[in-house]
């Protein structure tokens, strides 16, 4: 199965090094970038259910429509586009209230503390 993935950051350190280590682990047969939530939701409502990231990694901290943002209007994406993704959320951020906050949102899977690390790309790609 294709495996599409989505890294929706505006860090372009943590874009190449996370893309790079999904191609070395063989988990991902495409890797999309976005810079902000408000790309990736443009891109999103426009796209074919088929073509659509098996995967979105979020970052929470990030210009223009940050990652919470993001969440809220990706209520207004069709339900049949939410149920092909899952959703983490990325944060170097070990604020309590942000891993809460990730844990009480009914469109993410997990919260992920940066760096990922390889282990945690294969629990993802093993659920």
């Amino acid at each position: 199965m294709t495996k599409r993935v989505a890294i929706i950051d505006d860090d372009n350190i943590f874009q190449f090094t996370t893309k790079v280590k999904l191609e070395k682990l063989k988990l991902a047969d495409e890797v999309l970038i976005f810079n902000d939530g408000e790309e990736v939701l443009e891109y999103l409502k426009n796209t074919k259910l088929e073509e659509l990231p098996d995967i979105l990694f979020l970052d929470i901290n990030m210009p223009i429509v940050d990652g919470w943002d993001f969440l809220e209007m990706y209520k207004d994406i069709e339900k049949s586009k939410q149920d092909r993704m899952d959703i983490y959320m990325l944060s170097s951020s070990i604020n309590p209230d942000d891993v809460k906050r990730a844990e009480d949102n009914i469109y993410v899977n997990d919260y992920i503390t940066k760096p990922i690390r390889d282990e945690d790309l294969t629990k993802i790609f093993n659920r």
